[in-house]
């Protein structure tokens, strides 16, 4: 009997970690394509400085969601991403035309991730 208590007890660890992983993977994508898009906003209205300001905030907030999303996906997308992710703020700062291709690529990139 104490078998079976074992196995369910295993069993309901392993829904959790599903349900965790989906939670973290879907708010990490609504929360990066808000800021993303917000900056995408700002880049188009050529508001450079503000736009530099949300992709710093996007760093940071994919500074924090990394270790937890590491864990769960494949490294090599989360690096692909996290490299278009920490190249923005340097773009925006140059004032660069590519800015908004840029962040249409990482939204992209989350996409494929989220998807996955």
């Amino acid at each position: 009997m104490k078998k079976v208590y074992l196995a369910v007890l295993l069993l309901a660890v392993c829904i959790l970690l599903c349900a965790f992983e989906q939670y973290t993977v879907e708010n990490t994508y609504k929360t990066t394509t808000q800021y993303i898009d917000t900056a995408c906003t700002y880049a188009e209205n050529e508001n450079f400085e503000e736009a530099e300001k949300i992709c710093s905030k996007l760093t940071a907030y994919w500074d924090k969601k990394y270790p937890y999303l590491s864990a769960m996906i494949d490294h090599g997308m989360l690096d692909e991403a996290g490299a278009t992710i920490y190249s923005l703020e340097e773009i925006a700062h140059n004032k660069g035309d590519e800015l908004t291709d840029e962040l249409i690529t990482a939204e992209n990139q989350i996409k494929i991730i989220r998807e996955n």
